[in-house]
Order: C-alpha cells, then structure tokens, then sequence
C-alpha cells in the first residue's frame, strides 16, 4: 500500500537489495549461488504489535534472531579483555569508523589452542553488534543493532573464492561485510593456498580488496600457520590482521 512505500524506500536505501537486505548473516555457497541469508526467527512476540508488526517502523531488520547459540552467548569471564576488543572493532567497522573500515586491510584473527572457544568468540562478539545478545534482566537487546553489518559464512570449500565474495561484497556497497571463516586456518607457508590468501588480503587475485568487507577467522597461531611450520620462524600472516587476539 502507498502507507509502506516510505518504509520500504527507507529500507531499501539503507539495506541495499538483494540477499543482504534480507537478514543480517548469510551462508556464502558458491560464485553461481552467492550468499543466501540464514533462517532467522522473530524475536519475542512482546516487541511487536497485535498484528504482527513492529511498532517502531524504522527499527531494523537485524532485530531478528539468527539460530545458533554462540551468537547469543555472553563470553567467559577470562575471555572477557579478548570480547571487548573484538567487539569495538566490529562495531568501529560496521559504524564506518574513520580508523577502521575505511580501508581494507582491518581483518581479525583469534588464536589459541584446539577446544579455547575461538570461533566462539568470534560469533558472540559480533553478535553483540547485531543485537543479537539480549539483557535478561530487562528483555531487550543489549547493544543497538548496527544496521550495515552482515556477516557471511564461509565454509571450507569456498575459502578458494575470496576474490569472488570481494565482488559479492562491492556490490552492495550500502552493506559492511564480516567474512567469518568457518574453519580455523593452520596453512603451510608457501602452499598454493597460502598464496591465494595472501594475495586476496593483499588485494591481488583480480581486484582490490573492497572497503566495506574484513575477514574474520580463527587460527592455532597467532602466524595463521601449522604449529610446526610457525615454530620454524617466520611472520606469516600476522602482519595482516590489524587485530589479533589470543585466547
């Protein structure tokens, strides 16, 4: 009706089109498919209207909870330092903040042993920037959602198509990307793979890496290496992820 049509130009400008307008974390499955948003469940019905809708009507759509617990999970009280910082960087980057974001080269890595939660700590932190982890005591979100980040999902098989999810991402320019490996890297330096990401966060592999996009993943060392090829000296990744935190 002509009553929705402000709302929906609204939404449209600031959310883009396309499978990032839909949800706020989607599963990146191949350059052919792209990233298809993730189910996502209403939050308490208590937030909404008699009807259904929500009765502020420039809320965002990353109200919506994404299904996974980690996302809604508050960290360990030791990992408390290591949340925080994640947690200001992600939210520095999905504002547009002048120090990070606008330029490429602001990617994260959490390292630590096998079984320290890392990923983890990578899915609560940035679900606190999408409004994801809730106040218990009063029932409400407990950070404002920022309403440009997405996060997408890369699995293991599509680690090789990073030059394909920089284009996926400058294409919607409108939207702040988080790629959030889904494994943890323990590379071989010199490995073919190993060049392919370097060159990717270098911003070679056919295109520069897009301002709106960081990479986020998990790793052994603080190096992205094997323990034993890490332990052999030698900086690998290191020196591309402006933050890096161990746990």
């Amino acid at each position: 009706s002509d009553a929705l049509e402000p709302h929906l130009t609204k939404h449209w400008r600031r959310h883009g089109l396309g499978e990032p307008s839909r949800g706020n974390v989607l599963t990146w499955h191949n350059p052919k498919r792209g990233a298809t948003c993730d189910d996502v469940k209403h939050p308490d019905a208590s937030s909404y209207g008699a009807n259904g809708a929500n009765d502020d009507p420039d809320a965002s759509s990353n109200a919506g909870i994404v299904n996974g617990v980690a996302w809604r999970t508050a960290p360990r009280a030791k990992d408390e330092p290591a949340h925080a910082a994640l947690v200001s960087h992600f939210a520095a980057f999905a504002n547009g903040d002048s120090e990070v974001g606008s330029s490429a080269g602001h990617h994260v890595l959490v390292h630590g042993p096998v079984g320290a939660g890392k990923r983890w700590l990578l899915m609560s932190s940035l679900g606190v920037c999408l409004g994801l982890q809730h106040d218990t005591s009063k029932g409400r979100p407990s950070k404002s959602p920022a309403s440009a980040l997405r996060v997408v999902r890369v699995p293991r098989e599509a680690l090789r198509q990073l030059p394909e999810l920089c284009r996926f991402a400058g294409d919607h320019p409108r939207a702040r990307f988080v790629f959030l490996l889904d494994m943890p890297l323990a590379l071989a330096p010199h490995a073919e793979f190993y060049n392919e990401l370097t060159c990717a966060l270098d911003g070679g592999g056919g295109g520069r890496w897009p301002p709106n996009a960081i990479l986020a993943a998990a790793a052994l060392e603080p190096t992205a290496l094997k323990p034993d090829a890490a332990s052999s000296g030698g900086g690998g990744l290191a020196c591309r992820f402006r933050l890096s935190v161990g746990v």
